[in-house]
């Protein structure tokens, strides 16, 4: 469910739904848009500084409403709040001198870049300030002149010589840089204003800039190459490649195909950057299986060479542990025997050389340091050539000394470097192993324990070979079944609304005979359907069971009975509403004819919302058994349905049917609303004026008939008898009397004078003065009450005098012969000629379903709507389909397609019940018709 809109929302959608936006304009040179309605009626102003803000104005520019509360403006500022003046513009801003004169303005000069740098360092001299960034010359320019555009401002600096990412500061001293940077910007306000007269003359051409798309594949036709990125009324400058510039004649144009296009385009690159996710996860997963293998195989060839050097050096293996084992024997510490060990090294002792510390005692274990055996084998080949070379070389020396012995020394002093340098020949050094050898088993068992490794790092690799197709073929499932729900869900995130038709404002169904049965969601759509859609050949069905629907069956036949089965079909869904759902109880429904339905009372007055009076006998029909269905209309193209349409129309001339379209009663054709209304409130106000005229009770009770026989009596002021009346208490009756015997001779004046004299004549007169002043009160509130109330009387009837007034005029919604196209292009069962765009749901009677494909029977239950319609439309996701489209019977490849874009929020609102149940058949079931083995106790 949507969430409500705000107070502030609401109070747009109050004072704006219906009026026509007159003008827009920017105030002055501030960051402020103002857009007028109804030629000055409202103004709502969009303030595009600090943290942004959007009033709602009067037409006398007074605050009705503001979407931020601004507080501590300060003293020079106006207060925002409700009813107080918004002063940031007047009514000349909407004239086109005003306009003129801002174009009229001087140009830029030095002493004004001068004084914004000053200003600069000023404020980055402030002490208590962090460390602020000098500003570019760009920068400081667009803070300064902030009307001006920034991408238009950058450009001109790019176009001039002047380096706009240079410090501001430094056009204090460099003059020359001063004054390009001067013209650059007198430059970008000519530019500006030129721009606003071009699309004043409608001769602006707009500029969509597109970005190269990272993600484009070149073998992939629906990727992309370019997206749109921003748009401009102006080519703007861009220091890098990757962009391509792409004009448009209109700027209104430019923005509506950059905002028609940009949600296409990012729906295009997510959905590649999904693709592209999820192929990342395949080729992770795969490279995963490589490293695994790989690993596998390293282990086997590191275990193979570890058996075959401890073969290769048995006796060595055999030696070392012989040699810890005796010092462990004599029960040395450990920590001496590394010691041994290192000193048995130093002495280049065979053993202590080969082992290598620390030792792992504690696991039985120590480690050592072997020579590869195919490097030996390799060395030894290499040795024996090396010795072949050296004695042949030696020989040929001895003959060439004894042959040269006469020779003198210089000659033997040349042969003796060679000499030198063959006898400083290295070998090679021969790479090691490090191998665990178990102190407690033989040599050839250690070899064994390794042989037995590699044995078992083969198996594994073969089990991984094994079930690697299987393992890459359900991670490609999973990875696809992941991308194909957020494909769906970005599926859902743009896809195109269907206009939807008139009737399905309402709860709605077509019955199985092709009558529109329609019925309001509250009192005020059953008036509505009254007065615009219901007429005196149509049908009303209701029951007398509370939260029954009132359903209205059109009938576009006049003079022609509906038949039994639309009427039951109505009933039912007339009592799905009702308690009896939940109850699960059959209960009756009735029907009347149109024309014995009526709106007005005995008296011609009208009823109130929702409200209907009944001229005749209601028709009861027998009790019904409430079981109900969701099912799928596919809604054809204008083929389909002109072939529907052409195909209803001859079946109705063969019988002899003439379509007539009436929605207007016989009872509300030339109704007067003003002398209706007119009555009424004659009536209203009669009734209001003999209430008025009452003679209100006085405060002891007594009506107005004791003063009128007051009034017969003559009037004498009688301060005491008063004082004495008002103080009335019981008990002192008897005080009383003898009072009145005292003071009973005395005439009026003689009493007022002692009264006077005792000096309680003007606390009588203040106390009589105050309780006329409250009656008084009292007479006016009593006044303002029936002034009010005559008031609101008098809001009520020009409320529903409005509210008639449209539901008598035409409005959007064109009632006539084209409701009959709309329901022949709501299709059941498609047929191989039927060219389908999308489904839409409905939620009748079960008996009204009979032809449909896609149905799912409704009963009473306790599941909720939106599970119980996903689980429907899963449920028709998962059906045998025909690729082969050959039996009509079958599911069809589209037909899935739109049911997987079908959204179950969508269909909530069609649903009249409560609580349900959907009877979805058994998925369970043997493709024979068998059922499954029961299942029971074991």
């Amino acid at each position: 469910m949507a969430p409500a809109p705000s107070a502030f929302v609401s109070k747009l959608r109050k004072h704006l739904k219906s009026r026509r936006l007159s003008s827009i304009k920017q105030v002055g040179n501030d960051r402020i848009l103002v857009f007028q309605f109804s030629d000055g009626e409202y103004y709502l102003v969009f303030e595009f500084f600090s943290a942004g803000n959007v009033l709602l104005l009067d037409k006398e520019r007074k605050i009705l409403a503001l979407q931020r509360l601004v507080k501590d403006l300060g003293p020079d500022h106006a207060t925002y709040a409700i009813n107080e003046p918004y002063r940031a513009f007047d009514e000349l801003l909407f004239t086109e001198s005003q306009l003129n004169a801002q174009e009229e303005s001087p140009d830029f000069v030095e002493l004004d870049v001068l004084a914004w740098v000053a200003a600069h360092k000023e404020k980055l001299n402030e002490t208590g300030e962090k460390s602020k960034k000098v500003f570019s010359i760009h920068k400081l320019l667009f803070i300064n002149a902030s009307y001006l555009s920034n991408d238009l401002l950058l450009k001109t600096l790019a176009d001039s010589p002047v380096d706009h990412t240079r410090s501001c500061i430094d056009l204090e001293s460099d003059s020359s840089a001063l004054s390009e940077t001067l013209q650059a910007l007198n430059d970008t306000k000519k530019a500006y204003f030129s721009l606003l007269q071009s699309s004043r003359n409608g001769k602006a051409v707009g500029f969509i800039v597109e970005k190269k798309n990272p993600l484009h594949k070149p073998d992939d036709k629906d990727s992309l190459e370019f997206v749109y990125d921003e748009f401009h009324p102006f080519k703007p400058y861009k220091k890098t490649d990757g962009f391509r510039f792409q004009p448009v004649e209109g700027y209104n144009k430019t923005i509506d195909q950059f905002f028609s296009t940009i949600e296409s385009t990012k729906h295009s690159l997510r959905i590649e950057q999904q693709k592209q996710h999820a192929q990342k996860r395949l080729d992770n997963a795969k490279n995963e299986r490589d490293r695994q293998i790989e690993r596998l195989v390293n282990q086997q060839e590191a275990n193979e060479k570890k058996g075959e050097a401890i073969l290769h050096h048995a006796e060595t293996v055999e030696a070392c542990s012989e040699y810890v084992n005796e010092m462990v024997k004599k029960q040395m510490d450990w920590t001496d025997i590394e010691n041994v060990i290192r000193f048995d090294a130093e002495k280049n002792r065979m053993e202590a050389l080969t082992i290598r510390l620390p030792l792992r005692l504690e696991e039985n274990l120590i480690k050592l340091s072997l020579r590869d055996p195919a490097h030996i084998a390799d060395e030894d080949i290499l040795s024996d050539e090396t010795n072949s070379d050296t004695s042949s070389s030696s020989e040929s020396e001895s003959e060439s000394d004894a042959s040269d012995s006469d020779y003198d020394s210089d000659d033997s002093l040349v042969k003796k470097p060679v000499k030198t340098k063959a006898k400083k020949a290295r070998k090679p050094e021969i790479p090691t192993l490090n191998v665990d050898i178990d102190l407690g088993q033989s040599a050839f068992a250690n070899a064994s324990l390794y042989f037995g490794q590699k044995k078992e790092a083969s198996s594994k690799q073969a089990k991984v070979e094994k079930n690697s197709d299987m393992a890459m073929k359900n991670a490609e499932k999973r990875v696809e079944r992941d991308l194909a729900k957020k494909l769906k869900n970005e599926t859902d995130a743009l896809k195109s609304i269907r206009h939807k038709y008139w009737f399905e404002k309402f709860f709605w169904f077509v019955s199985s005979e092709g009558y529109l049965c329609i019925a309001g969601r509250d009192e005020i759509q059953v008036d509505m359907i009254y007065y615009r859609h219901f007429n005196d050949d149509s049908y009303f069905v209701t029951s007398d069971i509370e939260g029954s629907l009132k359903v209205f069956i059109l009938n576009p036949f006049p003079h022609e009975d509906i038949s039994p089965t639309t009427l039951f079909q109505a009933g039912v869904f007339a009592l799905s509403t009702s308690v009896a759902w939940n109850s699960k109880a059959s209960s009756s429904a009735w029907w009347l004819k149109g024309k014995d339905v009526t709106k007005k009372e005995f008296d011609g007055s009208l009823l109130g919302p929702g409200r209907l009076n009944y001229k005749a006998d209601k028709n009861f029909m027998p009790p019904a058994q409430l079981v109900m269905g969701l099912g799928l209309y596919w809604l054809g193209d204008e083929e389909t349905a002109k072939r529907h349409t052409d195909t209803r129309v001859s079946r109705q001339e063969e019988h002899g049917l003439k379509v007539k379209v009436d929605r207007k009663k016989a009872d509300l054709e030339g109704i007067d609303l003003e002398k209706l209304m007119l009555s009424k409130s004659t009536k209203t106000d009669s009734q209001t004026d003999a209430a008025g005229t009452e003679t209100p009770k006085s405060d002891d009770g007594s009506e107005a008939q004791s003063s009128a026989a007051t009034d017969q009596e003559p009037t004498s002021f009688d301060p005491l008898l008063g004082i004495v009346q008002t103080k009335n208490v019981r008990g002192k009756k008897g005080k009383l009397k003898k009072q009145k015997a005292k003071y009973g001779d005395q005439d009026d004046e003689e009493r007022r004078l002692r009264i006077e004299a005792l000096g309680t004549l003007k606390q009588i007169e203040a106390l009589q003065k105050q309780k006329a002043e409250e009656q008084q009160k009292q007479a006016e509130a009593t006044k303002n009450k029936y002034n009010q109330a005559r008031s609101a009387e008098q809001r009520d009837r020009k409320a529903e005098e409005r509210e008639l007034q449209k539901y008598f005029e035409d409005d959007e919604d064109v009632f006539d012969e084209s409701y009959l196209a709309m329901l022949d292009s709501l299709i059941a069962k498609p047929s191989k000629t039927d060219s389908i765009a999308t489904a839409v749901p409905v939620f009748a009677p079960w008996s009204a379903l009979a032809k449909f494909k896609y149905k799912v029977k409704v009963q009473p239950g306790m599941g909720k709507k939106g599970k119980s319609i996903s689980e429907a439309y899963n449920f028709f996701s998962k059906r045998k389909v025909d690729n082969s489209r050959e039996d009509a019977d079958e599911d069809w490849p589209e037909e899935h397609a739109i049911i997987s874009t079908l959204a179950a929020n969508d269909a909530i609102g069609l649903i009249t019940v409560g609580k349900l149940k959907m009877m979805l058949p058994a998925l369970n079931q043997s493709s024979n018709g068998k059922k499954g083995p029961k299942k029971g106790k074991r």
